[in-house]
């Protein structure tokens, strides 16, 4: 089902006197990394968001009308040799992340941004050239977790784990022993 953006943000896209961006949310280990496609930064919502411009890139978001976990990709090119290890340790798989669409117009952010993607981080590659070196990042879609089996198990000791008061669970281990006449 396609999504329908706010009229003034259509409004100013189709009227060629607005620019799109990407504005990205990114947890790292030391805290909420806030990038934009721009060059030089641009302040929204209380956040300072560090411009990236060439040098970073979104994949393809594509979504569908199938129950399926639908990834994404952000990258970072030109990132010096020196600086490479730290970056890679600033990365926490699972984290959250969130990528917005916007429209930059007259030096800001004109309406709200719209979520075009929100998920968690998966394994970071990283492709060493003579010329530059980049960090990719796989995202996944919150929708992945429902691939995940669970680890959770029917039985009192599970459910008072996270739910001490709750004893709704304490006569499932009888019934293994309980012979029932049906009839």
């Amino acid at each position: 089902m396609p999504r329908d953006l706010p009229s003034p943000m259509i409004t100013a896209v189709t009227s060629n006197l607005a620019a799109p961006c990407i504005l990205v949310d990114l947890t790292l280990a030391t805290g909420v990394q806030h990038v934009w496609s721009g060059v030089g930064s641009l302040l929204y919502g209380g956040n300072t968001y560090l411009g990236v411009g060439s040098l970073g890139q979104i994949g393809d978001v594509t979504e569908g009308s199938d129950v399926k976990a639908d990834g994404t990709t952000i990258t970072l090119s030109g990132i010096d040799a020196t600086l490479l290890n730290d970056c890679l340790l600033e990365i926490q798989l699972g984290a959250p992340v969130t990528v917005w669409f916007a429209v930059f117009q007259n030096g800001g952010i004109l309406g709200a941004p719209y979520p075009l993607f929100v998920g968690t981080v998966d394994q970071p590659v990283v492709p060493i050239s003579p010329d530059t070196i980049a960090i990719t990042l796989k995202l996944e879609s919150r929708m992945a977790n429902l691939q995940r089996p669970s680890n959770r198990r029917y039985t009192a000791s599970d459910q008072t784990y996270y739910f001490p008061t709750d004893s709704g669970f304490n006569w499932v281990e009888t019934l293994n022993d309980i012979a029932l006449v049906w009839g």
